[in-house]
């Protein structure tokens, strides 16, 4: 499996004044914790029971505590995606992290809430359900001790010459909510073909040298924007254009995931 929702977690002070931090998916939620919070001192994270890890952490202040929990409780409300089978012969760890506000779809037929508000600002450019998105995704970067510290938050780029792309928007807005910068001069060089038409050799094929950078990104963070990750193909092949020219992080954030990691194979 590739995509992962946080369903519960245990965070409680001992009587020793240690901290016990317990949560199911170990080896997924674990290293996020310490990417998160590196200066936390904990004594390892050792199996509970089958898929559940725990640790103690030692001498945290009350704020690094508090500051742990609120990462907890945002991962209860966020996806978390990683690399699927169907591309782990072609990427390793192009991409840092990459997370999701949620399915687009509760069965084959009924949207999720933010599966209808992408559905909706993608296809029929609602502004008021893109910016509902938006801030959403904000609330996310704001949130998240490591996608708040980027240096630049860009779109996945479309195709050159595009009239309406929903990730320009949403990277626009999500500046305002945030009051920063946003914006990254990254664009693609040619027009691609839709890639849930091509076999996943024919979708690496196309996506080869066709991206463009003419900022400057050595040492820096970055975090990509989309509104539908499917595959991954796109982000993760982006994600190590980046990283080849220099960039030291690079993070993904989406609006929606396909239901299965099989769509767009």
């Amino acid at each position: 499996m590739s995509r992962y929702r946080l369903n519960w977690y245990e965070l409680e002070e001992s009587d020793s004044g240690d901290w016990l931090v317990k949560f199911p998916l170990g080896d997924v939620y674990s290293e996020l914790v310490d990417h998160a919070f590196p200066n936390l001192t904990h004594i390892g994270w050792r199996p509970s029971t089958k898929s559940v890890n725990y640790t103690y952490i030692k001498g945290a202040t009350s704020q690094e505590i508090e500051e742990l929990g609120k990462y907890l409780q945002l991962l209860k409300h966020i996806l978390v995606l990683r690399l699927n089978k169907n591309l782990e012969n072609y990427f390793k760890d192009e991409l840092d992290q990459c997370f999701a506000l949620d399915f687009n779809l509760e069965d084959s037929e009924t949207y999720t809430d933010v599966g209808q508000l992408e559905y909706e600002a993608k296809y029929n450019r609602d502004q008021q359900c893109a910016n509902k998105l938006a801030k959403r995704l904000a609330g996310v970067c704001a949130s998240h001790p490591n996608l708040n510290e980027v240096d630049c938050i860009a779109a996945v780029p479309g195709n050159p010459g595009k009239e309406f792309h929903l990730p320009d928007l949403l990277v626009e807005k999500m500046g305002e909510y945030l009051s920063r910068d946003t914006g990254l001069d990254l664009r693609k060089s040619r027009s691609t073909p839709q890639l849930k038409n091509l076999p996943l050799e024919e979708k690496i094929e196309t996506l080869k040298d066709v991206f463009v950078l003419d900022d400057d990104v050595k040492g820096e963070s970055i975090l990509l924007v989309d509104d539908l990750y499917q595959s991954g193909t796109t982000m993760w092949t982006l994600a190590r254009f980046l990283k080849e020219n220099g960039a030291d992080k690079v993070y993904g954030l989406v609006c929606v995931k396909s239901w299965r990691d099989t769509d767009n194979i």
